[in-house]
């Protein structure tokens, strides 16, 4: 029985590996190591202390222990396993994720005031095109009502497509 599952089984026979796991990756230090180890594939325990900024050498060992399914040492060196790779992997996806997840966010929650700002700008050109130009004042206003709404129209069509996949791949479907 290898080191890992018989401490495993010592901490809670009832807990599965996947559990574990998860549970080991819920920490933003451990998160945070196996970032740096995965960035430069091999790191020292001194490497890790002083680019995770983890005060004390205890604390750093007792999370390297739980990280043990994930990253392995062999002289003196801390390198990621194969689950450990991973979970790498999985870190840096979910981080991509939240970073255009939250641009969308982001844009929903102002949708009201891109749809304005959206208008303020065509308004401006087509004023600008139409004073320069000297087209009719009447023409602009049917033109800019045009615009503005098919534009607005791609905006939201846009905003719900990407919406769309967005839900999908966060309720897994």
């Amino acid at each position: 029985m290898t080191t890992w599952r018989k401490t495993l089984d010592k901490e809670s026979p009832n807990e599965s590996l996947e559990e574990s796991i998860f549970k080991t990756l819920s920490h933003q230090t451990r998160r945070d190591i196996l970032r740096f180890i995965g960035e430069k594939k091999r790191a020292s325990f001194t490497e890790i202390k002083n680019n995770i900024k983890v005060e004390d050498s205890a604390t750093l060992s007792y999370h390297l222990n739980t990280l043990q399914p994930l990253v392995t040492q062999k002289d003196g060196q801390y390198a990621l396993t194969e689950l450990g790779q991973d979970a790498y992997a999985l870190i840096n996806k979910t981080t991509a994720y939240a970073g255009s997840n939250s641009t969308l966010t982001f844009l929903r929650g102002r949708f009201p005031l891109v749809i304005v700002a959206n208008a303020v700008l065509w308004a401006l050109a087509l004023f600008l095109t139409t004073y320069f130009e000297g087209g009719l004042v009447t023409d602009a206003i049917i033109s800019f009502a045009g615009l503005w709404f098919a534009s607005n129209l791609v905006l939201y069509t846009i905003l719900q497509r990407l919406g769309g996949k967005s839900c999908l791949v966060h309720n897994g479907g």
